[in-house]
């Protein structure tokens, strides 16, 4: 193999490997939705999203999830939940008897979740004073992230890449190769 062609053969893999880091970045989900909030009595799943993220409940109101997007979603939650495959256009149904805080994720998409408040905020309000995360933070962390994985990806792609060229030299050294 000329110089030239081994090159550009570690290239393309290291420029694979690094679509392949950066796409395992983004299967996270996490992140690409942006926090909403609602008093609706529906949480509707799409775009690998609830909307909305934080739901306003009253104790006993019926809340309803919808999946309106044509990949499978559950909602998992701590003692509730639909923790089967809901298909797009499936429906779970639930209420809350207790004020409190209800989070809930859908765990065949890292990232996608969301919380019920049921009643009172006094639990919200404390949460809020305990300092949560500012979305500038957040949007920093993820940067790094998606540089750290497309760079891991850049050097495995790279390494494959060396080690493919490493065998060929080897193969097209072999007595055998040459007798072949």
């Amino acid at each position: 193999m000329t110089r030239t062609r081994r090159i550009a053969t570690i290239a393309v893999l290291g420029t694979i490997g690094a679509l392949a880091g950066a796409a395992s970045a983004a299967a996270g989900g996490g992140g690409h939705c942006a926090p909403t909030e609602g008093s609706a009595e529906q949480v509707v799943l799409e775009g690998a999203c609830f909307t909305p993220s934080t739901l306003r409940a009253d104790v006993g109101e019926t809340v309803t999830f919808v999946n309106r997007d044509p990949t499978a979603h559950n909602v998992s939650g701590t003692g509730w939940g639909h923790y089967e495959d809901m298909g797009q256009g499936d429906r779970f149904t639930t209420s809350f008897k207790v004020d409190g805080i209800y989070p809930f994720a859908c765990t065949l998409h890292p990232g996608m979740n969301g919380v019920v408040v049921v009643g009172e905020e006094t639990g919200v309000q404390a949460l809020a004073d305990a300092g949560p995360p500012t979305a500038s933070s957040g949007s920093e962390s993820d940067g790094r992230a998606w540089l750290a994985a497309g760079a891991v990806g850049l050097l495995v792609g790279a390494a494959a890449g060396a080690g493919l060229a490493g065998f060929r030299r080897r193969d097209a050294a072999s007595p055998t190769a040459a007798s072949a």
